[in-house]
């Protein structure tokens, strides 16, 4: 005979005499309550589903054509996405991008001005490098993974001075004037 002490209130405690093959049957059946929180746990955290890019149907017309027509531009939109944080932001140099995709500043400097100039990005100064945020209407995140080059999570202050029409500067038209211009569907 095993005894078997629980407690079911702080002052209250229950005494069971049970056989051994019967304290073998509870000692499982906690082991699997163990489990199964342990299998809960691990569900919960996958279904936080932190490394993804969601993208929305609504501009798949301008990605096809970004793609189509501009492939180094898109090949940078899409490090950009990879990278960014779970505000649509990513700060670096040019040399980031020079080192990744082996192209010259002036060919970055002209796929950049393309991806901002429809509405892809917006573009801020921050010193001598940028501060790259994606249109939320294109695609939003809550990746915090990067294979090559390390991101810090911590907050990013851009100077007014240096960014003074990004207020009034909308996306969203510039995505109206490429779609009109380009007859995206």
């Amino acid at each position: 005979m095993e005894v078997l002490h629980m407690k079911e209130d702080k002052d209250e405690k229950i005494t069971l005499e049970v056989s051994e093959d019967e304290f073998k049957k509870l000692q499982r059946l906690l082991e699997m309550h163990e489990e199964q929180k342990e299998e809960e746990q691990q569900r919960e955290q996958e279904d936080k589903n932190t490394n993804f890019v969601q993208l929305y149907r609504d501009h798949m017309p301008e990605m096809r054509w970004l793609m189509t027509n501009h492939s180094f531009a898109s090949s940078l939109l899409f490090f950009i996405l990879e990278h960014m944080d779970n505000r649509n932001a990513l700060a670096c140099s040019y040399s980031v991008f020079e080192d990744y995709f082996g192209k010259s500043r002036m060919t970055i400097y002209r796929a950049i001005k393309l991806l901002e100039e429809n509405g892809f990005i917006d573009v801020l100064k921050m010193g001598t490098s940028n501060v790259y945020l994606v249109n939320a209407d294109l695609a939003w995140t809550d990746s915090r993974s990067s294979k090559k080059y390390a991101k810090y999570d911590g907050k990013i202050l851009v100077s007014k001075k240096e960014n003074k029409d990004y207020e009034y500067r909308k996306q969203f038209d510039r995505f109206k004037a490429l779609r009109e211009r380009e007859n995206l569907k």
